[in-house]
């Protein structure tokens, strides 16, 4: 998702604005913080559009700015509610809901590197710069984190897989 320097503001936010929710969101797992992370993120964007717009990767530079809003915002949320809320979506496919329903269920780091580097499109050494790791954590953590999501779902849909055939990296 990397941007044109000369492309505006309003076309890079209309472009890139849902990918940075949907990332924020599958590693927060709490929506209405996910949507103050990014909305702020974007706002510090717009602040320095001059700069921002240059840069190789300006998605990568807002999920790494609203996930630090969100990691700080956070040390607060967690001495008021120590779980997190039951999330819900809202898809067109009951599947897609249990997907997101095991995603949420993976550990943190593996929840975010699956919401940066599937969601938000950042390349392994984007991700590993972001989450301050080593790139070849990063794939451990992507692996981990597909298998995983395997074979829950395949132990869900009664022993298919193959809906993970097509999003499986190794083919």
């Amino acid at each position: 998702m990397n941007s044109d320097p000369s492309r505006s503001f309003e076309t890079f936010y209309d472009d890139v604005k849902d990918h940075v929710y949907r990332a924020i969101l599958l590693s927060s797992r709490r929506p209405a913080q996910a949507e103050d992370a990014v909305a702020e993120a974007f706002a510090r964007a717009w602040e320095r559009w001059d700069t921002v717009g240059r840069l190789g990767n300006p998605t990568g530079w807002v999920v790494r700015t609203a996930m630090n809003i969100y990691s700080t915002d956070w040390r607060i949320w967690r001495r008021e509610v120590q779980a997190p809320p039951p999330a819900t979506v809202t898809t067109d496919s009951s599947s897609d809901d249990e997907l997101i329903q095991l995603v949420w269920q993976l550990p943190r780091r593996q929840r975010q590197v699956v919401a940066l580097r599937v969601l938000a499109d950042l390349s392994e050494n984007e991700t590993a710069r972001l989450l301050n790791i080593n790139p070849k954590t990063v794939s451990v953590h992507l692996h981990r984190a597909l298998s995983g999501l395997r074979a829950a779902m395949t132990s869900l849909q009664g022993g298919t897989d193959q809906w993970m055939t097509a999003t499986s990296p190794d083919r």
